[in-house]
């Protein structure tokens, strides 16, 4: 039995500098940072005041307005992304079998946030009698798989990755295998987080892992800089939606590009410490290549994690030297978290939106604020601006703390 190719159809995205496909492609082409002061609480008390907000971003232009009281944020986000991906494919249009359409979200840390607090102070106050009935699902991280799936009928495979900021890419991992093994038919897929709230940044800061550049927030993101001082939280949320390239290409849908390969490794050492050579990465991305049946030397553009971690930034530059060779230093490799922030399970999807940027419109996105490299971090990391490149190929990374990694391998579509 063949296997099918699996393809993208519809790309929705929630981003700090931009709210859906066009607008976000538009602000990467600019160069143009989503980072401010925060305003969704008092972060007075912090060494970081900054983060990626959803400007604009109103849940109830997607969701009823009872549903958007009784459930959290990163469910809001996930139905919001998702119906933007749904738009963007024509997917209902399909009348697909709802049986052969699969649901996978993602999320990092859910929605413990100030609607979770809330909850505690009623039950000290008045005990489980006072608590909502809702409370016990409402910030589960499986509650954004559940109303996605009840938004649009779908009643194939569902399931609800956490696999920290590897997790978008895991997600789509996940929509590609069911497809291709005859699971679904297609499959809407995604990630959301919802980091900006009080509790969230006091670990963050407790750990010392926050920039502190309060005075400039769009200049915080400094991934592959030497002065780099840390990281910024943000929030996003990402869908794709999947489908065979046969059934995809019947019905006349718009492909934004094949998925070619998925793969992930585990370093298997420490909680925090990433292994300075970037051997773990190096196997996933050479894994991907495999599944994919690419070379090396066939990619055109890396799409990096880039998170402005001293740790990372050299850990990942070094994994793309063992992976490419001395045609590292060729590769146009964007690292868009210093426009985004950090927004966890959903960076790696954002970094797949990127790459369909790159592929259908030439345009390859910039690291902005990347003013003085560091000398370990020699590579060409498309600084300032934008730039023209003719692509057929991408690889998109993602990392995360404990030393689990992910990679993908896309391909314009023909």
């Amino acid at each position: 039995m063949l296997v099918p190719e699996v393809v993208i159809t519809g790309l929705g995205v929630l981003a700090c500098n931009g709210l859906g496909r066009r607008e976000f492609w538009r602000a990467l082409g600019d160069g143009e940072s989503g980072i401010r002061p925060i305003s969704r609480f008092d972060a007075g008390g912090f060494p970081c005041q900054i983060g990626g907000e959803l400007k604009d971003f109103d849940p109830a232009d997607f969701m009823k307005r009872n549903v958007v009281k009784n459930w959290h944020r990163h469910v809001h986000q996930a139905v919001a992304c998702s119906r933007l991906a749904v738009e963007d494919s024509d997917l209902v249009a399909a009348r697909y079998d709802p049986d052969r359409v699969a649901v996978a979200m993602g999320t990092s840390i859910g929605s413990p946030n100030e609607a979770y607090q809330g909850q505690v102070e009623a039950y000290e106050s008045g005990g489980y009698k006072k608590v909502n009935k809702f409370a016990s699902s409402a910030f589960s991280g499986h509650a954004a798989t559940v109303h996605v799936s009840i938004d649009f009928g779908l009643r194939g495979p569902a399931i609800t990755i956490s696999s920290g900021c590897a997790t978008g890419l895991d997600v789509l991992a996940w929509g590609c295998e069911t497809i291709r093994m005859g699971r679904a038919d297609a499959a809407v897929v995604g990630a959301t987080e919802s980091p900006l709230f009080p509790m969230s940044f006091a670990t963050a800061c407790s750990l010392g892992i926050l920039s502190q550049r309060n005075d400039a927030p769009n200049s915080a993101m400094r991934p592959f800089d030497r002065y780099r001082d840390g990281i910024v939280l943000s929030e996003a949320a990402v869908a794709l939606v999947l489908e065979r390239r046969d059934r995809a290409e019947a019905r006349g849908a718009p492909i934004l590009a094949e998925v070619l390969g998925n793969a992930s490794s585990a370093e298997a050492r420490n909680p925090l410490i990433l292994e300075k050579s970037g051997e773990a990465l190096a196997r996933a991305c050479q894994a991907a290549l495999a599944e994919a049946g690419v070379s090396p030397n066939e990619v055109d553009h890396v799409q990096a994690h880039g998170v402005s971690l001293e740790m990372y930034d050299r850990c990942e530059s070094k994994a793309y030297k063992s992976v490419f060779g001395d045609r590292a230093y060729r590769l146009p490799i964007s690292g868009i978290k210093s426009m985004l922030g950090q927004p966890y399970s959903a960076g790696g999807l954002l970094g797949v939106s990127a790459a369909l940027l790159a592929l259908n419109e030439g345009v390859v996105a910039p690291t902005i604020n990347l003013e003085d490299p560091d000398p370990e971090c020699d590579l060409d990391f498309v600084p300032h601006h934008a730039r023209l490149n003719d692509l057929d190929t991408a690889m998109v990374t993602a990392m995360c703390f404990g030393g689990t990694h992910s990679a993908t391998v896309l391909r314009r579509a023909a």
